[in-house]
C-alpha cells in the first residue's frame, strides 16, 4: 500500500460520513471498505506505522486486523485477552514498519509502556523480508538487537509475579544469546530461547536462574511467572517445565530483544531469526492456547510457517512382545503423519518392515492397525528384542499395543517386557525423555454448562461429590441399563443422601424412591430416612462383575465419620440395590482418620483397592487393599507434596482408573495461601483453591505427575458457575469412544468463612461434564 496517510484520511473521512447516513455508498473502492472494518487499535497502528513511514500491504494490514480481533475474543474464538497483553511487535510491513509495535499498553489507551517505536540496533534491511520463511529480523550475533525502551522496575503494568515473555522463533539451531535484562544485583527478567547445549535458561523477575530442556527453538516459547509461586516454561502450546519460584525482584534495565541489556551492557546476541515477541501478565491454560492459536494463524499468514521444522524420527528402548499385530491410537494435524520401523536389536531395519515400507499414515483413528507392504503379521517376532522407530510430523501417538493371541513372555530375553499390553508414555519405561518430542498432556473439554444442578427444595443450593464411581448397570426403574450416580444434598434438613439416573449419561434425573419423608412428601430421591450420617456414602462401587456369590453385597460403600479429626473412623455398608443400605455390623473398620476415598476391585491383585486420604489433617493419600471390603490395610502414602510443589500444597483426594494394566489418577490439588492458613482474611485468586491433576503409575504404587505438575481440569473463569473448585466425581467412564469425566464445580472457596461468589448470587455447587478421548490423556506430539 503506497500512500497510507491518504488511506487513512479517507477512512476517517467515511466514518464520519457514515455516522450520519444509513445508505450504503455504492461501488465504493473496496481498500476503503475494508478499512471502514477494521478494529481501533489496527488503525492505531497503522497511523503509527504511517509517521514511521512504513508500508504495509492489505493482505498484512487484515491478517495484523483479524489477529487483534482473535486476541480480544472477537472472530475465531470468544474470549477477550487483550487487558493480558502490554506490549508485542510481530514484525509486521516493510523495514520501516516492523519495528512499531502493536500493542503498547495493556488497554489500547494512548499511555504507552516502553518506546514509542522498538529502536533498531543494527539489523540489516538487506536480509529483511516482510512475509515468508526469510522474513522477520535475522540477528547477526554480533551487534543486533531491539531496544523496547520498557524498563520492569518502572512500569507498573508488568506485574512481578504475573507475567510473561515470548517469542517466535524461525531458527532450528541452538544459539548462545538472550532476550531481555538484568541488573548487577542478580535480579533478571530474560530467556536464552534455546542455549548451545540444548536447554533454556531464565530469570523472570528474580534473582534465581532455572533451567530446563527444551526439544527444539522452532516457534512459540514462552516463560511466565504465575500469581502462585511459579514458573512455567511453554513450548508451543505445551508445558515443558514448571519449577518453583521465590525471590521476586525487578531489574532496573531496559529489556532488549536478540541480546541481552546486562544493566547497561548489551551483550550475548542471538543470531536467530525471530518473527516477534510479546510481554504481559500470565495465562491461564486456555488462556495460553487462545494466545498460541492466535499467533500460530498470523505467523501462518504472514508465511512464516516452518516447513518441515516439525518433522521428527526416533525410537523406543530395546524391547520385547508377545501379540500378532501393531494397533496405534493416533491423530493427525493437517500434513501430518505417523510412520513405523521395526530394527533389530543391533539397530538394524529389519527387512519388509522398514520406514519404506510403511506408507506414511494420517487421519484420527484409536485403534489403527499398523501395516508394512501388505503384512501386518508380527508373530514371527514375538520375544524378539526389536527397537521402534518412528517418524511424524503435526501428530499425537497415544498409545502403541501389540495386540493379539500371544504367547508368554520369554524373561531371559533383552530388552523391556511389554508383552501384549498397551503402552502409554506418560513415564520413560518405553521412550526415553531425550527423543525430539514433547510428551503432551490432554485436557478434557468442559460442557458450558453444569449437567445437574440444585433445582429440588431439599437439595438446597448445594449438591456434593460423595468421591463415588458411576455405576452402569440395570435400573429397577426404567428396566433397562443406565448410569447411576450417588451424591450428597444440602438443605434445611441438613445433608442427605440422594441418587440420581441417565440413560445417556448426559440427562439425569431423580427417581422417586419413596424412602424418605421430606415436608410430608415422599416423592424425592433422598436414599434413606435414618442417612448414614455423619459420613454419608463417601464411596459407592457396584460391585457385580466380581461379587457373585452374596447378592445382599452387590453394591459397598466405605465412609467416614469425620465428626473431629480425633474421632474419626473408617465405616463400611452393603446394598443388594444400590439404595437401601445397611451398615456393617462391627464398624468402625479402622480407627485411623481415612477420608475421601476412591475404591474398587483389583483383578490383577485379586483385592479391592482404596486410595483413602491418610489422614484428615495432613491430607495425603494413601493405599488400601482388602480381601472383603471390611479388613483394609495401609500399604503407604502414595502422593503427598514434594520439593517441587508450593510448600502449601495439599492433596484433597484421588480417583484411581485401573485400564490396560495401568493406573491413571484424578488427584484434587488443594492450593492454600502461602502461609497455610486454612481461613486466609484476604484470599487471592489462588488460595484455597481445588483443581484436578493427572498421575499415572504402572504398579498402583508409583505415580508420575503429568503435565508438569498444571491442571489437568482446572476451575473455570471467575464469575463461572465452578470457578473456586473443581473436585472428581469418579473415574473416567466410556461412552463410545470418548471419556466423561464427572466433576462436582463450586462458586466459592474452601474455607468456613469464604468471600460472596463472583458477581453475587448464592455460593452454590453443581455436576459438570468434561470429555476427551478414550486414552488420550498424554502422547508424544510432534508440532
Amino acid at each position: 500500500m503506497g500512500n497510507l496517510k491518504l488511506i487513512l484520511i479517507t477512512v476517517f473521512f467515511l466514518f464520519f460520513f457514515y455516522s450520519f447516513s444509513t445508505d450504503t455508498p455504492k461501488n465504493e473502492n473496496q481498500t476503503q471498505n475494508t478499512f471502514l472494518t477494521l478494529d481501533v487499535e489496527t488503525l492505531s497502528w497503522l497511523a503509527r506505522v504511517d509517521s514511521a513511514g512504513g508500508i504495509v500491504s492489505d493482505s498484512i494490514i487484515t491478517a495484523v486486523d483479524d489477529y487483534i480481533k482473535e486476541i480480544k475474543g472477537l472472530k475465531f474464538q470468544p474470549d477477550n485477552i487483550r487487558n493480558l497483553i502490554l506490549r508485542e511487535n510481530w514484525y509486521c510491513g516493510n523495514f520501516q514498519a516492523a519495528f512499531v509495535p502493536l500493542f503498547r499498553n495493556s488497554d489500547g489507551s494512548s499511555l504507552i509502556a516502553g518506546g514509542y517505536k522498538d529502536i533498531n540496533r543494527n539489523y540489516d534491511t538487506l536480509v529483511y523480508q516482510d512475509t515468508g520463511l526469510a522474513s522477520g529480523l535475522k540477528g547477526n550475533g554480533v551487534s543486533s538487537y531491539l531496544e523496547t525502551g520498557l524498563n520492569p522496575a518502572q512500569t507498573n503494568q508488568l506485574v512481578t509475579k504475573n507475567v510473561h515473555f515470548m517469542v517466535y522463533s524461525m531458527s532450528n539451531t541452538n544459539d548462545s544469546g538472550r532476550i531481555g535484562c538484568k541488573t548487577n544485583t542478580g535480579d533478571g527478567f530474560y530467556f536464552y530461547p534455546r542455549f548451545t547445549n540444548g536447554n533454556i535458561y531464565f530469570k523472570m523477575n528474580g534473582a534465581v536462574e532455572t533451567v530446563t530442556s527444551i526439544p527444539s527453538p522452532n516457534g512459540y516459547i514462552m516463560v511466565q511467572r504465575t500469581s502462585v509461586p511459579q514458573t512455567n516454561v511453554y513450548y508451543r502450546n505445551n508445558v515443558l517445565n514448571t519449577s518453583p519460584t521465590s525471590s521476586s525482584s525487578k531489574p532496573s534495565a531496559g529489556v532488549t530483544i536478540g541480546a541481552l541489556n546486562n544493566n547497561g551492557v548489551v551483550n550475548e546476541f542471538l543470531s536467530m531469526r525471530l518473527g516477534g515477541y510479546s510481554i504481559g501478565k500470565s495465562f491461564n491454560i486456555a488462556q495460553q492456547l487462545v494466545h498460541y492459536n492466535a499467533v500460530q494463524r498470523l505467523m501462518n499468514r504472514l508465511g512464516r510457517k516452518l516447513l518441515n521444522g516439525n518433522e521428527v524420527d526416533y525410537k523406543s528402548k530395546l524391547f520385547t512382545f508377545t501379540g500378532n499385530k501393531m494397533i496405534i491410537n493416533y491423530e493427525t494435524r493437517p500434513g501430518g503423519y505417523v510412520q513405523f520401523e521395526l530394527q533389530d536389536s543391533n539397530g538394524l531395519p529389519v527387512p519388509d518392515f522398514t520406514l519404506g515400507d510403511c506408507t506414511q499414515i494420517s487421519g484420527n483413528d484409536f485403534e489403527r492397525e499398523i501395516i508394512w507392504n501388505s503384512n501386518g503379521n508380527l508373530s514371527s517376532f514375538a520375544n524378539t528384542p526389536v527397537y521402534l522407530r518412528i517418524k511424524m510430523a503435526d501428530a499425537d501417538l497415544y498409545s502403541v499395543q501389540f495386540r493379539g493371541p500371544s504367547v508368554s513372555t520369554d524373561s531371559s530375553q533383552r530388552g523391556v517386557k511389554i508383552g501384549s499390553y498397551k503402552q502409554f508414555f506418560a513415564d520413560t519405561l518405553l521412550f526415553a525423555n531425550n527423543i525430539p518430542v514433547i510428551r503432551k498432556m490432554h485436557n478434557p473439554v468442559k460442557e458450558q454448562n453444569p449437567i445437574l444442578s440444585p433445582t429440588s427444595a431439599w437439595e438446597g443450593n448445594l449438591i456434593i461429590t460423595t468421591y463415588s464411581n458411576i455405576a452402569y448397570s440395570h435400573s429397577i426403574f426404567l428396566n433397562k441399563q443406565v448410569y447411576k450416580m450417588w451424591l450428597r444434598s444440602a438443605a434445611n434438613i441438613g445433608r442427605v443422601p440422594v441418587y440420581y439416573e441417565s440413560e445417556d449419561g448426559i440427562n439425569w434425573v431423580r427417581p422417586n424412591l419413596e424412602s424418605f419423608k421430606y415436608n410430608g412428601n415422599m416423592n424425592n430421591n433422598i436414599l434413606s430416612d435414618a442417612p448414614l450420617t455423619p459420613g454419608v456414602l463417601y464411596t459407592v462401587i457396584d460391585d457385580s462383575i466380581y461379587n457373585k456369590s452374596d447378592s445382599t453385597k452387590r453394591y459397598k460403600s466405605v465412609y467416614n465419620s469425620n465428626t473431629t479429626m480425633q474421632n474419626s473412623r473408617l465405616y463400611v455398608s452393603f446394598s443388594p440395590d444400590g439404595l437401601n443400605w445397611t451398615p456393617y455390623g462391627g464398624n468402625p473398620v479402622r480407627f485411623i482418620g481415612e477420608d475421601l476415598s476412591s475404591s474398587g476391585w483389583n483383578p490383577v491383585l485379586q483385592k479391592y483397592l482404596g486410595y483413602f486420604r491418610d489422614t484428615i489433617g495432613t491430607r495425603n493419600v494413601g493405599r488400601y487393599v482388602s480381601d472383603d471390603w471390611i479388613n483394609w490395610v495401609s500399604t503407604g502414602t502414595v502422593l503427598k507434596a514434594d520439593a517441587i510443589d508450593i510448600k502449601t500444597t495439599n492433596f484433597y483426594n484421588m480417583q484411581v482408573l485401573f485400564k490396560d494394566s495401568v493406573y491413571w489418577g484424578f488427584a484434587g490439588h488443594f492450593q492454600l495461601n502461602q502461609y497455610g492458613e486454612e481461613e486466609p482474611v484476604y484470599p487471592t485468586r489462588t488460595d484455597n483453591t481445588i483443581f484436578i491433576e493427572l498421575l499415572f503409575s504402572r504398579d498402583g504404587i508409583n505415580f508420575t505427575r503429568c503435565g508438569n505438575r498444571q491442571p489437568f481440569l482446572n476451575y473455570g473463569a471467575l464469575g463461572s458457575w465452578d470457578d473456586q473448585l473443581v473436585v472428581s466425581l469418579g473415574v473416567p467412564v466410556k461412552i463410545g469412544n470418548e471419556f466423561y469425566i464427572y466433576y462436582n464445580g463450586f462458586n466459592f472457596k474452601h474455607m468456613s468463612s469464604f468471600p460472596p461468589p463472583v458477581g453475587g448470587g448464592p455460593a452454590k455447587s453443581h455436576v459438570g461434564l468434561s470429555k476427551i478421548g478414550v486414552d488420550r490423556f498424554v502422547s508424544m506430539t510432534a508440532f
